[in-house]
């Protein structure tokens, strides 16, 4: 199925004419990451907006930035309308919108008005399947955001900040052709203190996490990493062996599970089996992850049904450590973690007849 036929599926279901996407990440996912429709990237609102409807796919942009769109950004078999500048935009798709009675829109740009209508989480539930092409273009990019890590971790020395260790590393992402939407370095005492420890100057003495978001034409992958200069001390060692074992838990339960509630109901008894049931309400498991992250959570209750090929962010948090991966529910049911390469350091989480792998403690 393409996406346009995804697209047509949903304009049936929900009993609209059109879809219109004004928003980057839809216009991506409709392209399947193979467009690219921002000029500035600090916001979510594409540099042109697509107009779908059953039999036709119209791109709406500023009369001065058409040619460029046109001929170096769409598919030939889409055709560009042009409008006076940008700030006419909502006024010009709205003209071009009134000719159907109603059109599902994902921005609120252009309500109230009785003629639109919110897309819908149905739609979203939709996007949330992969492409060959977009499993083999994320598999790439988890690998690759790994092994930079790794081959960047024996420059890591006491006394260097955190925001000097995130300056080089954002730098190699950059430089590898990666995007970085989050980089997190944090030493020692501030590791425990938040599961988002922006960078500060303070000088690394220790212990060191790294915790990235990194994206590759559109679609995200997340990870968590921990440093030690020198020997472990057993009690570090003793807090990332619960984290471990409750991701490798997690991971099971993606593979089993019918819905995102019943992956947090198997995670929140793997909390409850460390004597810490109510740590899991200080901070999400996890949830979906792609051209959007985080659009649904593993959560109490939640009858959203796991997707495959799908990819989710496994991220629980006990004790102040994260164990983070990036896992792809594959079409045969198993998992597979797109960010866990060769080189990382590993501990083996025996759980019935699985063996799951989970990053460990690289010591430098």
């Amino acid at each position: 199925m393409t996406r346009h036929d995804t697209v047509k599926a949903y304009i049936d279901e929900a009993s609209v004419e059109a879809v219109l996407f004004t928003r980057n990440s839809n216009i991506q996912w409709f392209f399947e990451g193979e467009v690219e429709p921002r000029i500035d990237t600090s916001t979510d609102m594409g540099a042109f907006w697509l107009l779908i409807t059953s039999s036709m796919v119209i791109a709406l942009c500023p009369n001065y930035d058409v040619h460029r769109i046109r001929d170096e950004i769409l598919p030939k078999d889409v055709e560009v309308l042009g409008f006076d500048g940008f700030s006419n935009s909502v006024e010009s798709a709205g003209r071009l919108c009134d000719k159907f009675s109603k059109v599902a829109v994902d921005s609120d740009l252009f309500f109230p008005s009785s003629s639109y209508v919110s897309i819908g989480r149905d739609f979203y539930e939709k996007t949330q399947l992969l492409s060959e092409r977009e499993i083999l273009r994320l598999r790439v990019t988890g690998k690759l955001t790994e092994n930079i890590i790794c081959e960047f971790a024996p420059e890591l020395q006491p006394g260097m900040t955190e925001l000097e260790v995130e300056k080089v590393l954002r730098a190699i992402f950059i430089e590898s052709g990666l995007e970085v939407p989050t980089l997190c370095i944090a030493s020692d005492e501030r590791i425990s203190k938040s599961p988002y420890p922006v960078s500060t100057v303070k000088k690394i003495s220790r212990y060191l996490m790294l915790r990235a978001t990194i994206r590759k034409q559109g679609l995200s992958v997340s990870l968590s990493r921990y440093f030690h200069f020198g020997a472990i001390p057993q009690e570090i060692e003793q807090r990332h062996e619960r984290a471990s074992g409750i991701a490798a838990k997690g991971a099971v339960a993606i593979m089993r599970a019918r819905t995102m509630g019943e992956v947090y109901e198997e995670i929140k008894n793997a909390y409850a089996s460390l004597n810490a049931a109510n740590e899991i309400a200080y901070y999400s498991p996890g949830g979906t992850t792609g051209y959007t992250q985080n659009t649904f959570l593993f959560a109490p209750d939640s009858q959203i049904t796991m997707k495959h090929p799908a990819t989710y962010v496994l991220n629980p948090l006990i004790g102040g450590l994260l164990s983070e991966d990036t896992v792809l529910l594959n079409s045969d049911g198993n998992a597979e973690f797109l960010t866990l390469g060769e080189d990382f350091p590993k501990v083996k989480v025996r759980l019935e007849s699985f063996r799951v792998h989970r990053p460990w403690i690289m010591i430098i």
